[in-house]
């Protein structure tokens, strides 16, 4: 019974990869190379006072084929590593700041996280910076009141600073919400 679950649990993921965890993915042309990052939130949906933290998640890719399968383009990446001794994350929530480290995810190449326990319902952003193969980036992601709707891709290119290109856009992750809004039985 444990290995069906296990089985279709897997099979939804790669049958129906959009009920996974709901992320932004950007591509940046940094220097000659290109990378998609993966930004979001751990445990998602993000409650109000429960730990939860920044998932990062670096892959060097090919150039985008936009219009084409995108998602499967990017997932054939190589996992960037080493990252957690160049890159920090900063949160801002309004006018408040705090910056944390990235650390590896044990057994999971390329992705980084950092944790934290959100303490008010509002709308966080992560800022991704440091440098990437002695480039300085400055990256920021920024959560969905709404949550991770459906959101077409943008394909503009986009000067973030000098080396740094956004070439592409896609997805959403959501904004913490008040316990009381998923509290069962009682608010």
């Amino acid at each position: 019974m444990k290995y069906t679950l296990l089985a279709l649990t897997a099979f939804a993921l790669v049958a129906f990869p959009h009920l996974g965890l709901a992320h932004e993915h950007q591509i940046f042309k940094i220097g000659a190379n290109y990378y998609d990052f993966t930004v979001g939130s751990l445990n998602e949906p993000i409650v109000v006072d429960d730990k939860t933290g920044v998932d990062v998640r670096v892959m060097k890719v090919g150039a985008p084929t936009h219009g084409h399968d995108e998602a499967a383009h990017t997932e054939t990446g190589t996992p960037v590593t080493g990252l957690d001794t160049t890159l920090k994350v900063e949160l801002s929530a309004g006018t408040e700041k705090k910056t944390l480290d990235l650390r590896p995810a044990f057994n999971n190449p390329g992705a980084y996280t950092a944790p934290f326990y959100p303490t008010v319902d509002t709308t966080y952003t992560y800022r991704v910076f440091g440098t990437l193969n002695d480039i300085p980036v400055d990256l920021s992601f920024t959560c969905n009141p709404a949550g991770h709707p459906q959101v077409e891709e943008d394909t503009s290119t986009v000067e973030i600073s000098e080396g740094v290109m956004r070439v592409g856009k896609r997805g959403a992750f959501s904004c913490p919400v008040a316990k009381a809004d998923l509290g069962f039985p009682e608010p």
